[in-house]
């Protein structure tokens, strides 16, 4: 019999806890080892942080680099200090170190997957940049 692993869209944890919106895990919590794949849910006017952050901050990460696929909706991305817009089905990839944030400036919710390697520590890797979204921003 083949080894394989089934979650199922309603046990997929949020980690958002009482947020608004929702940040779904996959790949961690199925047991792998090699990746990392989360969807996030945006409604509108909401940024990708942690609950509670100010919604100006972006991250990066120190050495792995990260797929962006927009699965539905339309979001606002600030890579560096390019500011483009996502719609279904478009991708973006992150290099490591390159400064990044996420917003839904649309009336509809977003849907946002994201896939990277799996690191042991997720936030010893992530390097926050505190009002990313206000440093020369420019489409």
């Amino acid at each position: 019999m083949s080894e394989y692993r089934i979650m199922r869209a309603a046990e997929a944890p949020d980690y958002t806890g009482d947020a608004p919106g929702a940040f779904l895990g996959y790949a961690r919590p199925m047991g792998s080892e090699q990746l990392a794949v989360n969807v996030r849910v945006l409604e509108p006017g909401m940024a990708h942080v942690p609950p509670g952050s100010d919604p100006g901050m972006g991250h990066s990460h120190k050495s792995i680099e990260e797929l962006y696929f927009v699965l539905s909706g339309e979001l606002t991305a600030k890579v560096g200090d390019d500011v483009i817009t996502l719609g279904p089905h478009d991708a973006l990839l992150l290099p490591p170190g390159t400064p990044r944030g996420v917003r839904n400036d649309s009336d509809a919710e977003s849907r946002l997957l994201m896939v990277s390697v799996h690191v042991e520590d997720p936030r010893a890797e992530s390097v926050m940049h505190e009002r990313h979204w206000e440093a020369g921003a420019r489409a």
